[in-house]
């Protein structure tokens, strides 16, 4: 089983492959920046701890030895000097699986087919983990024809694929589902703390519908009551959901083991019959909605938008901490769960300023953008007396006062943007409210 990746070096100081402490300084019409990241890669690579004494580097196409040069040489060549400065690919192999010869036999044939017939290629095979890989390090410029490396993801899939099939070939084991990008840091931080992201909400609908259905069909009308769009046909590769409000779907198998196509299948057929019950029973009760925490008591003498936007963070559970009742979470409020944290900077605000009418909010905003231009306006006055030859203690008041402004400034201009936020939403927060109160009547009456 061989893992792939590629990605390009471009001439940037503090570049993290950094093996090599003094480079060789050169007189080539090329950036300090651009030789040090080109000799940092080829050091790393062909790093002599790591390959056992340059047993295991080879060549294509140029000497390891002078790659460098080399690699400089084809661009000076050309006139493509500027840019990426090489491609790094990296192929690693399941653990035990590969000895260093096989692993590096297999490395060398690998860019022999993909790019040996056109670019100048070095090829080092790390034997100092558990898991022997490959670095393999591609020039950005073709000696052949002067055409720069195309880094796409069509060239990516290729890599991918010719190393499956040359492991394949030696009787190496492959990856045959590749579970693709891990969740960003942002968003696992957000689950594993148990805030709402898209993706566990996608997964609770999920849950939901298939709790209440036994085939396909039924549970794409369970998404479809839930305002999820889907493309779930047998021609595609993946299935996909697309939340309410967002135009970006969701591959569903890339929400766990439990959300793949077989497991989906799977849990439905294993259903009981009983479940059709259950959802003509909820039919006939208020639909779709969550056992949260909430009430509105509060909000009593309130007016206007201010009590508009607390009633809202109150529907959505943004709790303060005093007695509460019991109550739900309707469904239209749903996606809005995780623009709580927005909501609630959006009600403290009108309360802040006792904003209860449109006219009020207008008038807020134009009186923040009039102290943003008479406080910009000083800032660069001070800015200015900085700059000028004064006493030192002269300047370092100006200086301070300049730090001082640019926070107030800040802070304006955030409340500013929440302004704008609130003229944007608040008739989204109107219709949604009376959504709610409208489906809570219509409870009551029955």
């Amino acid at each position: 089983m061989a893992v792939t990746k590629i990605w390009s070096i471009k001439g940037r100081a503090g570049t993290p492959l950094t093996y090599v402490s003094n480079p060789e300084k050169t007189q080539r019409k090329f950036t300090e920046a651009e030789q040090q990241a080109l000799a940092d890669v080829i050091a790393y690579a062909a790093n002599e701890e790591k390959t056992e004494k340059l047993y295991y580097t080879t060549g294509i196409n140029c000497s390891v030895e002078f790659a460098r040069d080399q690699f400089d040489t084809t661009k000076i060549r050309f006139g493509k000097t500027d840019g990426i400065v090489a491609f790094h690919a990296y192929q690693s192999f399941k653990e035990d699986e590969a000895t260093p010869d096989e692993a590096h036999a297999i490395g060398v044939q690998l860019a022999k087919e993909l790019w040996g017939d056109r670019f100048q290629i070095v090829v080092a095979t790390h034997t100092n983990t558990r898991n022997v890989h490959n670095h393999i390090i591609i020039n950005s410029v073709s000696f052949r024809d002067g055409l720069k490396f195309n880094g796409c993801k069509a060239n990516t899939r290729l890599l991918r694929d010719t190393s499956d099939r040359i492991c394949l070939e030696h009787g190496l084991s492959v990856i045959k589902e590749p579970k693709g990008k891990r969740v960003g840091s942002y968003l696992y931080k957000m689950e594993k703390a148990g805030m709402p992201t898209r993706y566990n909400v996608a997964r609770q609908a999920i849950d939901e519908s298939i709790a209440l259905s036994l085939t396909i069909e039924e549970f794409k009308s369970e998404l479809h009551k839930r305002g999820y769009n889907y493309r779930f046909d047998p021609q595609r590769k993946y299935w996909t959901i697309t939340p309410p409000g967002w135009k970006k779907p969701i591959r569903i198998h890339q929400l766990g083991e439990d959300y793949t196509r077989e497991s989906i299948e799977r849990r439905l057929y294993d259903n009981d019959p009983s479940v059709r019950t259950e959802r003509l029973r909820q039919h006939y009760r208020m639909p779709n909605q969550y056992n949260l925490r909430c009430r509105i008591d509060r909000i009593m003498g309130r007016s206007g938008l201010e009590k508009l936007y607390l009633r809202y963070c109150y529907e959505l559970g943004y709790l303060p901490k005093y007695r509460q009742n019991p109550t739900k979470i309707h469904i239209v409020l749903r996606e809005d769960l995780l623009k709580c944290d927005q909501y609630s900077e959006q009600a403290k605000l009108l309360c802040k300023y006792h904003v209860n009418t449109d006219e009020d909010l207008s008038r807020l905003m134009d009186n923040l953008e009039l102290k943003i231009d008479a406080l910009t306006a000083e800032r660069n006055e001070m800015r200015n007396k900085a700059r000028r030859k004064l006493p030192e203690n002269e300047i370092e008041k100006a200086k301070v006062a300049v730090m001082d402004l640019t926070s107030v400034i800040r802070e304006l201009r955030k409340e500013l943007k929440i302004c704008i936020q609130i003229r944007e939403r608040s008739e989204h927060v109107r219709a949604n409210i009376e959504i709610v109160d409208k489906d809570r009547h219509h409870e009551r009456m029955r």
